[in-house]
């Protein structure tokens, strides 16, 4: 069985270069462009790794994670941050326990990989 991660992020460019880099590693990827997208596919489908870009139109990443922390199942799926601003900035907000971290943009899409694969290795310990 495939392990699934849900991207969600609105720049278009991201979205596929994300994707196809996680595909080539073997990761099944659904993509929202924004976190009401995403709360609709999670209703739906379950996932291993939720990928969230923290500023969205609709509803941004902070709001998704908001209802993430409130949903039974939800709540303790591993959570990477994708973010412009700066880890500073991250580091004074009270993210939900599932969230592990965050990338900044622009990242290396071989770098975010193996992060993502230390997050699940971590996860299934």
């Amino acid at each position: 069985m495939s392990t699934k991660i849900l991207l969600v992020e609105d720049e278009p460019d991201l979205q596929v270069i994300t994707r196809m880099a996680l595909e080539d590693a073997h990761y099944t990827v659904a993509v929202a462009s924004n976190g009401l997208e995403a709360l609709s596919i999670l209703d739906r489908e379950s996932f291993d790794l939720l990928l969230i870009d923290l500023l969205m139109p609709k509803m941004d990443g902070l709001e998704l994670c908001q209802h993430l922390r409130q949903h039974p199942v939800w709540q303790h799926i591993p959570v990477l941050l994708l973010t412009a601003n700066s880890k500073a900035h991250l580091s004074n907000h009270d993210f939900h326990p599932a969230v592990r971290g965050w990338v900044e943009k622009p990242f290396n899409v071989f770098e975010l990989v193996d992060y993502i694969q230390s997050i699940l290795n971590d996860a299934k310990t």
